[in-house]
């Protein structure tokens, strides 16, 4: 094991030390195949998750059929939680990839995935202008198997592509910063109208991905550095005046587009209610008390855990270092922020997950080469064990349901024990480039088998079942399913037709007069269903509730 770390060690280095246009390359793409290795398993088998997901993609659906590219759809209702940018997105990659009424719920995902992708190459090109091709590794690697992003990299919803906006933003901001701080902050400093675009185009398209979230991140990391240095007119590189006046071109048209059709409906719904909402009390079941989001870090940051934990003391004794006192002006002062709001939910704190890796990848190579003995140890040891603890709670609790997933635990727990061993191995050996393929292979071991485990649940997807059993008539060209006590979205977008919510007397009625019909009612109440063909029973559990739903599929009954 030492011997092939030794050797994957000197590939690396190799790498690193080549000219630094070849190396960026090599290290953008080496990050790009393996985070595309991490996030693919059960990207296309995880069914639509309820209710976020199955909400944004349905909404895009319709986004798709009608051609309305303004306004927001549920289906008959307004979905103003969020401005347009994600289901433009997510249209987009369901008409190139399935059509406009593609049913798939992986076409929709496709933002997600491309955006996890690259928001790993981002994070690597942001370290590696700060320290070199080796950070730019340190960084990158471990991004490209992180839990909380392959999680994100599944699912059609703001967050991954949110927080592409953010490293584009930062991706710029970062050589302005540490240019200006070589040159004591004395203007002028070059920077291109390319880079100018980007960074204003980027904040554009997280305003319109999630309102002012994306461009706060960026605003804070801004603030912090100018108030640090008490310097502000290196900013000036960044052609504000110019810069405003693409924000507002590329902003402004739906915005008062969405205001004519709605009136102050959007305004209400996604800043009175969905953001201010959510600061000031918690949402949804969602409340925390502050420090949560450290506490879950542990977890949802895994395996670059592994590795800040063994790096944290020498952060904080680099803290000066232009490429650490940016990482931590970059999270800091948010994740307080986020700390404090009422509502929790671990995917809020996903944009400072970069600075995090940045700062532990600027102080990686010292780092690892220090012995791992005594306290170092002991950091290792507990840290390593989380991401087995993780997957075998996934693997009880699934079992605990009634399913056996024994294929993607073996090969999650494999993934997982090989890359620990391995990373353990690199760092008693001292090669700390070898050690991050140990930790990214942990990463992509947790990630693959909690997601594909949780996909071959039956239990878990009612939906996926309810429509299995749907009836199949060449007469009808759809099938309006009638459901009481289970609307959830992914019931809706994955139907074959139109759901409308009745009772089950009046389902009962539908079905006695429509034989392009379906039913879906509790079965405690199926016994009003009279005349109906049953066609199958449904027990599972509700993700939108959080309740055991048993459940009665009923057809109209042939004549």
């Amino acid at each position: 094991m030492t011997s092939l770390a030794r050797r994957l060690n000197q590939g690396l280095a190799r790498l690193a030390a080549m000219r630094p246009r070849s190396a960026g390359l090599g290290v953008g793409l080496l990050v790009a195949l393996l985070a595309l290795a991490a996030f693919l398993p059960a990207f296309t088998t995880l069914p639509p998750v309820d209710r976020d997901e199955a909400r944004f993609a349905q909404a895009s659906k319709q986004m798709a059929e009608t051609g309305d590219l303004v306004d927001i759809r549920f289906q008959n209702g307004p979905r103003y939680k969020k401005p347009v940018g994600i289901y433009w997105l997510q249209t987009a990659a369901a008409v190139v990839t399935g059509g406009p009424q593609a049913r798939l719920i992986w076409h929709y995902r496709l933002p997600s995935l491309i955006a996890a992708v690259l928001a790993a190459v981002l994070t690597a090109a942001i370290a590696a202008g700060f320290g070199g091709a080796a950070a730019g590794l340190a960084a990158g690697i471990p991004m490209a198997g992180m839990f909380l992003l392959g999680v994100e990299a599944h699912l059609a919803t703001t967050d991954a592509v949110l927080l592409l906006t953010v490293l584009a933003a930062q991706w710029v901001l970062a050589p302005l910063y540490r240019m200006a701080r070589a040159q004591a902050f004395t203007p002028p400093l070059p920077l291109g109208w390319g880079r100018v675009a980007v960074f204003w185009g980027a904040l554009a398209l997280g305003t319109l991905v999630k309102g002012p979230i994306g461009p706060g991140v960026v605003a804070l990391t801004v603030l912090a550095l100018a108030v640090g240095h008490r310097r502000w007119r290196w900013l000036g590189a960044l052609r504000p005046g110019p810069g405003l006046i693409l924000f507002a071109a590329l902003v402004l048209p739906w915005f008062l587009a969405i205001t004519w059709r709605s009136g102050l409906g959007f305004w209400q719904a996604a800043l009175g209610h969905d953001l201010l909402g959510k600061v000031a009390e918690a949402q949804e079941s969602h409340g925390a008390p502050p420090g949560s989001y450290l506490v879950a870090l542990w977890l949802t940051f895994q395996p670059a855990a592994i590795a800040l934990g063994l790096t944290l003391p020498a952060i904080w004794a680099a803290r000066r270092r232009p490429g650490i006192t940016f990482a931590m002006a970059w999270a800091i002062p948010g994740w307080l922020i986020f700390e404090a709001a009422s509502t929790k939910l671990v995917h809020y704190v996903l944009p400072f997950y970069p600075a995090l890796a940045l700062a532990m990848a600027l102080v990686w190579a010292e780092s690892a080469a220090r012995p791992l003995v005594g306290a170092r140890r002991v950091v290792f040891y507990i840290l390593a064990a989380l991401p087995v603890l993780m997957l075998a709670a996934v693997g009880g609790y699934v079992i605990s349901l009634g399913s056996w997933p024994v294929l993607p635990l073996l090969l999650g727990f494999a993934a997982i024990g090989v890359g620990l061993v391995f990373a353990h191995a690199a760092l008693r050996a001292g090669l700390p480039l070898a050690a991050l393929i140990g930790l990214w292979l942990t990463g992509a071991g947790v990630t693959g088998g909690v997601l594909a485990s949780i996909a071959a649940t039956p239990a878990l997807w009612p939906a996926k079942a309810i429509v299995a059993l749907l009836p199949s008539d060449p007469a009808c060209k759809r099938i309006t399913l009638y459901e009481s006590g289970y609307g959830e979205p992914s019931l809706i977008f994955l139907a074959p037709g139109p759901v409308v919510s009745l009772s089950p007397a009046q389902a009962a009625a539908k079905l006695a007069t429509d034989r392009c019909s379906a039913a879906v009612v509790p079965d405690a109440k199926s016994t009003v269903m009279l005349g109906a063909k049953r066609l199958g029973t449904v027990t599972g559990l509700d993700l939108g509730t959080g309740r055991w739903v048993d459940l009665a599929v009923f057809g109209p009954a042939r004549k």
